[in-house]
């Protein structure tokens, strides 16, 4: 993934990642990936399947892997950048709408 040609958009939406149950929201999404805020992070190279939560109420699914994670106190984590980068492996035609609205 070359972040160079990766339009991010800053988006927040709540999150469903497995394994785990780790509920947290994204801080930006392209058509690539996100960035998901969370306290509890996943080792680089995890698969990770993911719940996204729409505007509208409904649930997006994608699968993903972690790129790089970097973990932080939870008194920290709304100053400090703590949380996973995760590349898309699949994503369901409703987040590939949902990306697309959003990007």
């Amino acid at each position: 993934m070359n972040k160079r040609d990766d339009r991010r958009k800053r988006v927040r939406l709540t999150v469903l990642a497995e394994p785990g149950s780790i509920r947290a929201y994204t801080a930006d999404l392209s058509t690539h990936g996100l960035f998901l805020v969370t306290t509890k992070v996943f080792k680089p190279g995890t698969r990770v399947r993911l719940v996204v939560r729409t505007r509208e109420g409904e649930n997006a699914l994608g699968v993903g892997v972690v790129r790089w994670s970097k973990r932080v106190p939870p008194s920290l984590i709304r100053t400090a950048k703590g949380g996973m980068g995760i590349e898309f492996t699949w994503i369901s035609p409703e987040l590939k709408v949902l990306i697309e609205q959003e990007v």
